[in-house]
């Protein structure tokens, strides 16, 4: 009869904790991209941002292609990129349910980001590919 306690806790235990971190695993933001092609060969990317919980004050952008130019950021951000990694950071947060519109000045349209979203001080969520 003790073995059987013993398992039911450990699976009541197993559940509570699956229970407790289904929120921890929700993408903490939403991207939707747009492209537009320009003159040359090269090509705008519009990205909107929306928060899925409070408290987004960075994010890393990776192209593993290297094709960014430049990046372009709303007011209250700055957005730094090497042609493969770009790093946003902000004062003021996007809260919950807010958008933000980012541009990407690229040699590709079909390029695919992999987005890595952080808090005040650490990582929300896993890294993304859109």
């Amino acid at each position: 009869m003790l073995n059987g306690n013993r398992i039911g806790c450990v699976l009541l235990a197993s559940a509570l904790i699956l229970i407790l971190s289904v929120p921890t695993l929700a993408a903490p933001a939403t991207v939707k991209k747009s492209v537009q092609a320009l003159d040359g060969g090269n090509y705008l990317i519009k990205l909107v941002v929306t928060a899925s919980k409070d408290g987004i004050y960075g994010f890393e952008i990776k192209d593993p292609n290297g094709s960014i130019v430049d990046v372009f950021a709303p007011k209250g951000w700055c957005i730094l990129s090497d042609g493969e990694i770009g790093f946003a950071r902000t004062g003021m947060p996007i809260t919950a349910g807010k958008s933000l519109e980012f541009v990407i000045y690229t040699t590709s349209g079909e390029a695919q980001f992999v987005w890595t979203f952080f808090g005040a001080m650490e990582q929300i969520g896993k890294p993304e590919v859109l």
